[in-house]
């Protein structure tokens, strides 16, 4: 039976060429995720460890309270922390056996005359102190060092992306400050794999504690060990001078602690892929399953001479089972291979949207990735399989010469109850999604869409008939016997069909629930403008760290301006958790932002915080609740409740503090946004002169709400964006089953064709009739899928209906859904129908 196996593989292998195909795609997506995945994480590792590799001891602020428990506070607009030079010099003086240096660094960006930035705009725009450290060999190209308050030199690399000269003047946006600079010098960082994923700014010493950490203080400390001094004895010397606000760590802590970050990081972005590609698995399991029952179908009278022979029911499970183990190791074999593929387009995917160029290096193919490929593809290989070869196996031998194959009816009413049932729960589960709302209600929502997918994966032979009969009515009309001939063809085998639309059904359900979510999220965002942005006008940062107080004074000063109000993004602790702040003065805003307080007063005092509703619920705040705290710069505070605002997107943010209360803890000066009002009788004059003065600052943008709109749209349509494009592949894999199911269909009605072409019907018209054929099958999945995801995508907004107000199903979109199934269909059939209009007619007839 082994042997038969085989043989029957080799000799059949066109009918299972696309079944190893869509085995390969969903297999491909598995080991290219994880392919992926080692290969960053093992690209990044050794970049930090050779950093690192001098047997340097470094000394920094602690960055984050949660992992060391240090009096600091980290996250979106905290400032990094930064030693000041008192550690520095007592380290210098009492650590006899290293020697010390001081290193300044923060972000820093060089920004083009049209406001573009050199390098993209991305955490790792890097500037320090142009001097030598440890690690790192500074060497000048061209030009000179740094001295003056407004000269920089520029990495060779980030003068050869932004073709930067010396001579060249640049704003310069910096941790601390924005600045007009000259470029005096180009250099080179040698010894430092850093230089090769960053863009990076030199200034003199003076500048850099200027505009990076702050007049006096250093971003970290260097200790290296005199010759023949270990690094256990100079941390045995330095750790009793510091306080517990900062940290001693050598080389190989450093590498640990970049490892396992960059571990965490890859491996949550690796779980997202992989359930894209469990999606590509399961729609690759509907493929196998099909083909192999028509293949079963097909060779009824061999299976049955063997029943006749003497093989068991068990021998011939076991040798379809057979068959199918040898398409999935295939498959899963080119699949390995095709991940490595995989892995430079999700490379290329992950620097688009994530704006950081990874390393270059070779593929990592780990022990564990081929072992999860050849376990994926040959287990749903051997699994969808299965219940063919058993059906083939119970076919009595005498009915099975008779080649009748047609499902019982009994079998379809089980099939239709069972799947009604389940029907029934995956709609409770949606409507007690909507009603319970919130995180838990969107979790019971998309658990239940799961479901439904399920039901109609089940119930969809039962309605292949009617709903074929249907859809197919205008070709019906239109093209005449060969319309009504496709439709009968299609309806002939409604289990067949509905297996064959099913596999495109999930991956059009899926692309339809994100396409209402995203459209419902735009939508929402675009009313919370509409009813908060109170403001004529907003200036925004082209950088990450935002503008200078000088940028507000300046507007202001312009005739016609009324009021500028700018906006800071802060950091607290706020019991155990870290939390974004605003740090604005909360009457001011309020016009511009349409800020509504609903309890309590927008006039702060010290410790004084506003809070959102939202957040005050979730916390059980009143107003004049108190909560033990720390701001930035690690000191302790005991936060109060002063009032509780409306949600408001405008503000963005959970938490309100006044200026006054937090910038003595957190000395940055940048702005984050500034909202701007005109006097209506001078608007025109008053917008053409703050366009005027905001010429000097091509890192600042001017946005009305209409621009808010579009931003807000445009990282939505983003990550929408990245949805679709790993949902292809699923819809790629749907493809290849319809040309595998009307490929292996042309085969089995050889001789009707035969028998067509012989009675007068053209090749033309052949061609023609698979085509239609595979246009309704592919319809019938295709508004199974559409219409299912556009309810699950609907309750999934009812569930979400405090974040996402505003439903909005984008009806042309998901029709332009339906038509690219349509498309899909007459690719698919390209072939097929080929091969059917290019019988030979006599052959065909005598076909047995």
């Amino acid at each position: 039976m082994a042997k038969l196996a085989v043989r029957n593989l080799l000799a059949h292998r066109a009918r299972f060429l696309f079944t190893a195909m869509a085995v390969t795609l969903g297999v491909a997506f598995v080991s290219g995720t994880m392919i992926f995945r080692d290969t960053a994480s093992q690209s990044f590792g050794p970049l930090f460890e050779r950093r690192a590799q001098a047997e340097t001891i470094t000394v920094r602020g602690v960055e984050t309270i949660t992992v060391r428990g240090v009096e600091t506070v980290s996250g979106e607009g905290a400032p990094p922390p930064t030693v000041p030079a008192e550690v520095l010099a007592t380290l210098d003086q009492k650590v006899t056996d290293a020697e010390v240096y001081g290193q300044i660094e923060g972000y820093s960006a060089l920004v083009r005359d049209d406001g573009s930035i050199v390098g993209e705009d991305v955490n790792a725009n890097l500037g320090g102190a142009f001097t030598p450290r440890p690690g790192a060999t500074l060497t000048l190209l061209s030009g000179r060092e740094p001295a003056g308050a407004d000269e920089i030199v520029v990495e060779t690399r980030t003068a050869t992306e932004g073709q930067v000269k010396v001579g060249d003047s640049y704003t310069v946006v910096a941790q601390r400050d924005t600045r007009r600079m000259k470029v005096v010098g180009i250099f080179e960082l040698q010894d430092d794999d850093i230089g090769r994923v960053v863009t990076y700014i030199g200034y003199s010493p003076a500048v850099a504690h200027d505009l990076l950490t702050g007049s006096g203080n250093y971003s970290a400390i260097f200790l290296n060990p005199r010759q023949g001094i270990s690094q256990q004895q100079v941390l045995a010397q330095v750790r009793p001078l510091l306080t517990p606000q900062y940290e001693a760590t050598t080389p190989d802590q450093q590498a640990e602690q970049f490892e396992a970050e960059l571990k965490d990081l890859f491996a949550l972005l690796s779980r997202f892929l992989l359930a894209f590609a469990g999606v590509s698995v399961v729609v690759s399991s509907f493929i196998i399953f099909n083909t192999f029952t028509m293949l079963i179908a097909q060779r009824t009278r061999e299976l049955a001479l063997l029943r006749a022979l003497g093989a068991g029911r068990a021998q011939v499970t076991r040798a379809v089972l057979a068959e199918g183990l040898g398409v999935g190791l295939l498959g899963a074999t080119l699949g390995l291979v095709a991940g490595v593929g995989v892995s430079f387009l999700l490379r290329l995917l992950f620097t688009q949207f994530a704006g950081t160029q990874l390393p270059i290096r070779a593929p990592v193919v780990a022990s564990a990735t081929v072992f999860w490929s050849y376990l994926v593809g040959v287990l749903v290989t051997v699994a969808a399989a299965y219940v063919p070869a058993r059906r083939a196996s119970r076919i009595p031998p005498m009915a099975a010469l008779r080649d009748d194959v047609a499902e019982a009816r009994r079998t379809r009413l089980v099939r239709l109850v069972l799947g009604l049932t389940v029907a029934l729960f995956g709609g409770a589960g949606l409507a007690g999604g909507i009603a319970d709302r919130g995180a838990d209600g969107a979790a019971l929502v998309v658990i239940s869409g799961v479901i439904l997918l399920l039901a109609a994966a089940m119930v969809s032979p039962c309605l292949g008939r009617p709903v074929i009969r249907v859809l197919g009515w205008p070709i019906a009309r239109l093209a005449g016997a060969v319309g009504r001939m496709s439709r009968e063809n299609a309806r002939r085998d409604p289990r067949r069909s509905a297996a064959t639309a099913s596999a495109l059904m999930v991956g059009l359900a899926l692309v339809s629930v994100a396409t209402v979510l995203a459209t419902s999220m735009s939508a929402s965002a675009e009313a919370d403008i509409d009813r908060q942005f109170g403001a004529d006008y907003t200036i925004e940062p082209r950088g990450l760290t935002g503008f200078k107080r000088e940028v507000v004074e300046q507007v202001a000063a312009v005739p016609g301006v009324r009021t500028v109000t700018p906006l800071q993004i802060g950091s607290l602790q706020v019991g155990r958790e870290e939390m974004a702040a605003v740090v604005a003065d909360a009457r001011a805003l309020s016009v511009p932002t349409n800020l509504t307080i609903l309890e309590g007063s927008a006039t702060l005092g010290p410790d004084d915080i506003l809070v959102q509703r939202s957040l005050a619920e979730s916390k059980a705040w009143q107003v004049g609740s108190t909560v033990a705290g720390k701001y930035p710069d690690g000191k302790p505070a005991t936060f109060r409740v002063g009032g509780i605002f409306a949600d408001n997107k405008v503000v963005g943010r959970s938490i309100m503090i006044h200026p006054d209360g937090y910038t003595s803890h957190a000395p940055t000066t940048l702005i984050q946004k500034a909202f701007i009002d005109f006097d209506d009788a001078r608007a025109a004059t008053a917008l053409a002169g703050v366009r005027e003065t905001l010429r000097a600052y091509p890192n600042v943008d001017l946005q009305d709400r209409e621009d808010a709109k579009a931003a807000a749209r445009q990282g939505i349509d983003q990550i929408l964006a990245v949805v679709v494009v790993l949902l292809v592949l699923s819809i790629a894999i749907a493809a290849l089953g319809i040309v595998n199911t009307l490929g292996l269909s042309v085969i089995e009605r050889t001789r009707e064709i035969g028998l067509l072409r012989a009675v007068g019907m053209a090749r033309s018209q052949v061609a023609a009739m698979i085509r239609y054929e595979a246009v309704m099958i592919a319809l019938f999945g295709a508004v199974l899928g559409v219409g299912l995801g556009a309810a699950v995508g609907w309750a999934l907004q009812r569930a979400m209906a405090d974040e996402v107000s505003t439903l909005d199903v984008p009806v042309g979109r998901l029709g332009l859904y339906l038509l690219a199934a349509i498309v899909i269909a007459v690719v698919a059939a390209l072939w097929p129908a080929r091969r059917a209009s290019k019988m030979n007619v006599l052959q065909a007839i005598h076909n047995s």
